[in-house]
């Protein structure tokens, strides 16, 4: 083989090793602090999943949103966040299985003194990779996805709403996937939903024209939506849960909010 082929293959062989070497499946960040309640997340059981710049401001404060900024790529890695109240010797190991992609298998270990302290955890992962806490599979959770607004001011909220029980109307924000040019039995849809975890709403794009042609070229994507949200009968489906949107934008970017 020539010499400069030769060179040629083992710089090639040398940059893949360093790009993998980059491409860590997980690691630690330390230092960064929550601007909201720990009392809003799940527990060490149930991590708070981050997929983007706008989601990690809604948690952390403007410092720690500027560090992870800088030290997370979101279009090819998440953040994964344990925050829970327990024994100060309380531990969170992890091993990595060397599959592909990887999986990382986070085991809680109690501690056995009674100083209850506060522990916090973020890491930041790769995207394909799947993990797992005391063998439960970490999934995207409703309460992730979705915030209210009350007196004036966002927060974190889970299902179910005890106020959209009650039959009132209340304003949300829902981060999940689109679909667009939906057909039911009798009519019975609005054409357009959004999924965030097991919960599948109904969008009401009829305020703003321009909403429609948005809800075509965001199909099958992560959208941020926000609006009313309001039960109502149906015929065929006994409970009908409505969005009428007043924003709908990308996941992804803020520069094409419509309003």
């Amino acid at each position: 083989m020539p010499t400069r082929l030769r060179l040629f293959f083992t710089f090639l062989l040398l940059f893949s090793t360093t790009a993998s070497w980059a491409d860590a499946p997980i690691k630690e960040i330390e230092g960064l602090k929550l601007k909201i309640s720990s009392s809003n997340l799940g527990g060490v059981q149930k991590p708070l999943m981050i997929r983007s710049k706008d989601e990690a401001a809604i948690y952390f404060d403007v410092k720690s949103s500027a560090a992870l900024k800088n030290e997370v790529n979101f279009s090819k890695q998440k953040v994964l966040v344990f925050v829970w109240r327990g024994s100060g010797q309380d531990r969170l190991p992890y091993v990595v299985l060397e599959s592909f992609p990887e999986q990382i298998r986070f085991s809680y270990q109690r501690g056995r003194t009674r100083d209850l302290r506060q522990h916090f955890k973020v890491f930041v992962v790769r995207s394909n990779v799947k993990c797992s806490i005391n063998g439960q599979p970490v999934e995207d959770k409703t309460g992730n996805a979705l915030e209210i607004k009350e007196n004036g001011k966002w927060r974190p909220a889970n299902l179910p709403l005890d106020s959209l029980v009650n039959g009132k109307a209340i304003e949300v924000r829902v981060r999940g996937t689109l679909a667009h040019g939906i057909i039911a039995i009798g009519g019975e849809t609005t054409g357009t939903t959004i999924r965030f975890g097991k919960t599948t709403w109904e969008l009401d794009l009829r305020k703003e024209k321009l909403f429609g042609s948005t809800a075509e070229r965001l199909n099958g994507k992560r959208v941020v939506v926000t609006g009313s949200v309001r039960l109502q009968k149906g015929v065929e489906i006994a409970k009908r849960t409505i969005l009428t949107v007043t924003s709908i934008d990308s996941a992804s970017s803020k520069d094409e909010v419509l309003k």
